[in-house]
């Protein structure tokens, strides 16, 4: 019996010994207490060790854009981090960050744990917006089974500051979500039941913030015009994956209710010149390509341009009368929707297959496609498609400009 006891003794003070041992060796790798943080020489703000930089910007509301909630894929809060104290890119961000931006200290914000004190620069524009402000819903209306266009009244002293091309960042409420209350128009009611869209539920225990791409027309003046995609999880996997947690929340909102928005922000704008310009869509990657369309034809442009635009089947496809109508006044302009898989019912006779492909068939045909200007968004699978076209059409890096959407 005495053999036990002392037995026991000694394994409980080699376990205390060992475990003190470890919280002294962690204790010298990551020492405790607060760091420093300069942002643009401007503020000099004062974080604790081993949380990420994007959450310390946000917490002292610096609206650092973000759309993939922390996963590092949509590259939108690129910084600039000089110091040890922000250690060594990820490899998420090797994936997104060229090579000479990694040489320059870019880093995702997101990906971006603080160990020690470090400088940060952010675009200036960014500290100039200021924290969010309210807007009201003026119209909310569905374009497609899983896309909703939604118009925010916009205060007075934001109505003028807008750019064909730029995002706004949008913050959903904590709140709870059964979409079976959803209240869906006559004709979208039956994808959503055979996909079993309704069934789902979400739930958000605190206000969360993604970007979104403006839609506005110069007609639109005073409010912000945005094409929300319900992000759904992967066929299979609905019990791994929500839905997207500020995306569900904007298919609740109707006329009326109060939106907390920031910005506008962003670098995705037509650049000028005489070239001619190719427009490349897929899904909500119409927003900004709208707005860049619109502001162009409607400043009296004279150079050439084409929308091709990618969607899966009828029921995808948005704003179709709206370029068509365009193209009929404007005869320097065209516009090419694709269907990659018409259902029966659609009776489309329109151009078949991916976006890709009906871009490669024209600009094949086209006298010199490399002499061209080219402006892509949309799914990162697109994007990457049309990006190996172009390549193949011999465009240079430096004649393409695009928005990913990588969330």
């Amino acid at each position: 019996m005495t053999e036990i006891l002392l037995g026991s003794l000694v394994i409980m003070g080699l376990v205390v010994g060992l475990a003190m041992g470890l919280l002294a060796f962690r204790s010298r790798l990551l020492p405790s207490g607060d760091i420093g943080l300069d942002v643009n020489d401007r503020m000099h703000l004062r974080a604790k060790r081993g949380v990420r930089l994007l959450d310390v910007l946000h917490g002292f509301d610096i609206p650092i854009p973000a759309a993939c909630g922390g996963k590092g894929t949509c590259g939108l809060c690129r910084v600039t981090v000089l110091g040890d104290g922000a250690g060594t890119p990820q490899a998420t961000e090797r994936g997104v960050l060229s090579p000479r931006e990694r040489r320059a200290h870019v880093r995702l914000a997101c990906q971006t744990t603080l160990s020690g004190d470090c400088a940060v620069w952010v675009p200036d524009g960014i500290l100039s917006a200021g924290s969010g402000f309210a807007c009201t819903v003026a119209s909310a209306r569905m374009l497609a089974p899983l896309i909703r266009e939604i118009v925010l009244n916009m205060p007075d002293d934001r109505l003028s500051t807008f750019r064909a091309g730029d995002f706004m960042q949008i913050t959903a409420p904590a709140y709870r979500l059964d979409f079976a209350t959803l209240e869906l128009p006559e004709p979208f009611r039956e994808p959503w039941e055979i996909a079993g869209w309704s069934e789902m539920r979400v739930s958000s225990e605190a206000a969360v913030t993604r970007a979104y791409s403006l839609a506005n027309r110069p007609e639109d003046a005073g409010t912000a015009v945005f094409n929300i995609r319900l992000a759904v999880p992967p066929p299979g996997r609905e019990t791994e994956i929500p839905p997207g947690l500020v995306s569900s929340w904007l298919f609740t909102v109707n006329p009326g209710d109060s939106v907390t928005a920031s910005g506008p922000f962003g670098d995705f704008h037509v650049r000028p010149g005489t070239r001619e310009m190719i427009f490349v869509g897929g899904g909500v990657g119409m927003a900004p390509l709208r707005a860049m369309i619109h502001q162009e034809l409607a400043g009296g442009t004279d150079r050439r341009i084409r929308y091709f635009y990618g969607a899966r089947a009828a029921a995808d496809l948005f704003y179709s009368e709206e370029f068509e109508a365009l193209a009929r006044q404007h005869k320097h302009f065209s516009w090419r929707p694709a269907l990659s898989d018409p259902a029966p019912g659609d009776r489309w006779t329109g151009a078949s297959g991916f976006i890709h492909e009906i871009l490669q068939a024209e600009m094949t045909r086209h006298a010199s496609p490399e002499e061209c200007e080219y402006y892509l968004c949309g799914p990162p699978v697109m994007i990457s498609a049309v990006l190996a076209t172009l390549q193949r059409l011999g465009v240079e890096p430096d004649a393409i400009f695009y928005d990913d959407f990588g969330a």
